[in-house]
């Protein structure tokens, strides 16, 4: 790209490369920049040239809309099949499917009810519950599921699952993060029912392909291995800046750490396991990961890949955060909300021609369609000035 461009977007996720498509394809010239030595951010897959299984570097991604928009847009850049997400959750030794159906609570309870009876009845078990503990005004994560489903269904699915996730008792963590439980009284077993679109990319790379084929335009440069920090002093004034990174590392947490819980993976390579689907959830204490996944189980547009012997297979762990690490979801409470728009306002003052993006800049736990139509709605808002 000769010359400084006109948009200087920090960060190759699917955000980033979003607004990028868009302000190229609208002929603006835009530097794309990301730390990583990849694009995509945590999208990002590699292809294992030994089994061609497509590997999710950080936990597996289903890509799920309600929006017509998002797919009209996402399928661009990528042809998707048809895959539909389920989940089993092994509690005990036996799997049951999630989020709850009523194929759930027949095996949990050992029962045969119908979905009016199977209704009433965890109504009633919730009533019962919140009767014998006193519970009056749900005051935490514990006493909330449990007003909602009952004792023995929080217990098995909810209580154990949740505490790995945010390495506390549920009793410590809020009643609002547990706004409703789904459970459904029937026997569709769709992880997001809901979803009018769905399906992985069956690009060579997944979603790498996808990211790529968004951000290959004659009017955006890549770099990798590149920080904003060796950059920042030396952009002019009137080059706009579309942050997608921790605002709070960007101050080198000069105003305090932002609250985020972390993620570590064990991936193994192996002929001796597979897990017969992409995503086990595990909901027992003594199992320290909360999920395993099998990445081939994903390409169900080839049949050779998933009928093999071999598996990758990794185990997902939930972390705390340490600075200079991997942040993947915020801990979102008033007192965080706080921290982050006093940040907010510090980012003004410093850097007035920046905007902060995407999952990380924003602060939010965005899904991918999410993340797009935000990216989408932003880049729309910038052509108009």
């Amino acid at each position: 790209m000769e010359g400084m461009p006109d948009y200087l977007i920090v960060g190759a996720g699917i955000f980033g490369a979003t607004v990028a498509e868009r302000l190229a394809s609208a002929g603006k010239k835009v530097l794309v920049i990301e730390r990583r030595p990849h694009i995509a951010g945590n999208i990002h897959c590699y292809k294992n040239d030994n089994n061609g299984i497509v590997v999710h570097s950080y936990g597996s991604h289903i890509f799920h809309t309600e929006s017509d928009e998002v797919w009209d847009y996402i399928t661009k850049f990528a042809d998707f099949n048809d895959y539909t997400h389920t989940v089993n959750t092994r509690h005990e030794g036996k799997l049951y499917p999630m989020p709850i159906n009523l194929d759930t609570i027949n095996l949990l309870y050992e029962t045969d009810m119908s979905a009016e009876e199977a209704e009433k009845f965890i109504e009633e078990e919730a009533r019962k519950d919140v009767e014998r503990l006193g519970i009056k005004e749900p005051k935490n994560f514990e006493e909330k599921g449990i007003s909602l489903v009952g004792e023995k269904l929080y217990t098995a699915f909810l209580k154990n699952y949740t505490e790995k996730q945010w390495n506390t008792s549920a009793k410590n963590l809020s009643a609002e993060i547990l706004k409703r439980i789904p459970v459904r009284f029937s026997h569709d077993n769709r992880y997001f029912m809901t979803a009018k679109h769905q399906g992985i990319p069956t690009g060579e790379l997944g979603y790498t392909s996808m990211v790529e084929n968004m951000l290959d335009h004659e009017n955006i440069e890549v770099r990798i291995n590149t920080d904003f920090k060796n950059l920042k002093d030396d952009i002019p004034e009137d080059v706009k800046i579309i942050y997608c990174g921790q605002v709070d590392e960007l101050f080198d947490y000069e105003l305090g750490v932002l609250p985020w819980r972390s993620l570590r993976f064990e991936v193994e390579e192996t002929d001796k396991e597979t897990l017969g689907e992409a995503v086990i959830n595990e909901a027992d204490a003594d199992v320290p990961y909360t999920r395993a996944h099998d990445y081939k189980y994903y390409q169900i547009h080839q049949p050779e890949v998933i009928e093999q012997k071999t598996s990758i297979i990794a185990r997902e762990y939930p972390a705390d955060f340490e600075k200079g690490g991997e942040a993947y979801y915020p801990v979102d409470n008033e007192e965080s909300q706080k921290l982050y728009k006093e940040y907010i306002e510090l980012c003004k003052e410093r850097f007035p021609n920046m905007i902060l993006g995407g999952r990380l800049g924003a602060y939010q736990y965005w899904d991918m369609d999410k993340a797009i139509l935000n990216a989408l709605e932003l880049a729309k808002e910038l052509l108009k000035k």
